[in-house]
């Protein structure tokens, strides 16, 4: 595997078209399926995944850009970024994972519309490329063809400003989303800027952090009083584990939610884990326990979805190794237990 991600980028770099993107992405598919073997091997190929996933993305940005100059749209900003949020803004993405990023850009006052000409057709190039690709629509739209995640930089200040003095669910929600944005393509200060700028903006408001901090208490860890794990009970998908809402979100919002708290403004999770650990908030045992945990649910993510389509992230209970199933409940404990540290924090804000 590692020759492959060099072998695969190569190529990407060279790509003319959405076809040949998915032809690179299929490729990490197929090399991940041959390689499916014990967890060790499975940690290493992490950073591989994530370079294939980054190259195919910029490839797409850029013959975005490409086709949007080509047919003269609009006038292209002076400085702008395409940045990624979700798995793969916070480096931890699995084979077939969905669209989840945005643009940001800036310029003159008065050129601002003919820009939004040009950032808006660009999108709509690059989403309906990326979908080609091989990456679903965002069910959720959280993507640059989304008004809310294409902005100016005016625009993304007023807006930013009306979530954080609102604070409704919703506003919360953007707010937790918006924490994992990282630049990939453009003019990488602009999203690096807006990043740091929310956490800081958060954290200076003690309410809207403690109200974050309950909202990441949700959903709970399907895991009961007596350790037995909560399967699908109903539907296709009987029987089935939820890989992502098992303790993998929980995980990954608790230490979202921390580093806000701690003013450690980065955007991957091992980075906000390491950081935290560097600052005190976590302890050795338990910054190592987290580890363990996500290391977990990465390698059984990435082992039991290499296959595209709907439902990927539902695993049977009953197809997981024994071991697996061990580990799996030992992760699941471990992101109860964040859980209720960042609920001890919340009540430490309120008091």
């Amino acid at each position: 595997m590692e020759s492959l991600a060099a072998k695969v980028v190569e190529r990407l770099n060279r790509a003319e078209s959405a076809a040949e993107l998915r032809f690179c992405h299929d490729e990490l598919a197929r090399e991940l399926r041959r390689c499916l073997a014990p967890e060790q091997i499975m940690k290493q190929l992490a950073g591989d995944v994530v370079c294939v996933h980054e190259a195919i993305l910029r490839r797409a940005f850029f013959l975005a850009e490409r086709e949007t100059m080509k047919r003269s749209v609009g006038i292209r900003p002076p400085a702008w970024c395409w940045y990624v949020m979700g798995s793969i803004g916070r480096c931890e993405p699995t084979i077939w994972t969905d669209q989840d990023h945005g643009i940001l850009f800036d310029c003159p006052e008065e050129e601002e519309a003919a820009c939004y000409e040009f950032i808006r057709h660009m999108a709509a190039v690059g989403v309906d490329m990326l979908h080609e690709a091989g990456y679903p629509y965002c069910s959720g739209y959280v993507m640059a063809t989304n008004k809310r995640w294409a902005q100016s930089v005016r625009g993304w200040e007023q807006q930013l400003s009306s979530y954080l003095d609102s604070g409704w669910p919703n506003d919360i929600r953007f707010l937790l989303i918006a924490m994992d944005m990282r630049p990939l393509y453009g003019e990488a200060e602009l999203a690096e800027k807006a990043r740091k700028a929310l956490f800081a903006a958060v954290a200076k408001r003690p309410p809207l952090l403690a109200r974050m901090g309950e909202h990441v208490q949700f959903p709970p860890v399907p895991l009961g009083w007596l350790g037995n794990v909560q399967t699908e009970r109903w539907g296709p998908y009987s029987g089935a584990v939820h890989m992502k809402q098992s303790g993998y979100v929980q995980l990954t919002n608790a230490l979202k939610w921390l580093a806000c708290f701690a003013h450690v403004p980065t955007a991957g999770t091992a980075e906000r884990r390491r950081a935290l650990e560097a600052n005190g908030v976590l302890t050795a045992p338990l910054s190592d326990a987290v580890c363990e945990a996500l290391s977990v649910y990465y390698s059984i993510r990435l082992k039991y979805s290499t296959e595209a389509g709907d439902g990927r992230e539902y695993v049977l209970w009953r197809a997981l190794e024994r071991t697996e199933q061990k580990q799996l409940k030992q992760a699941m404990r471990t992101a109860k237990r964040l859980q209720r540290f960042v609920a001890r924090r919340v009540a430490n804000i309120h008091a």
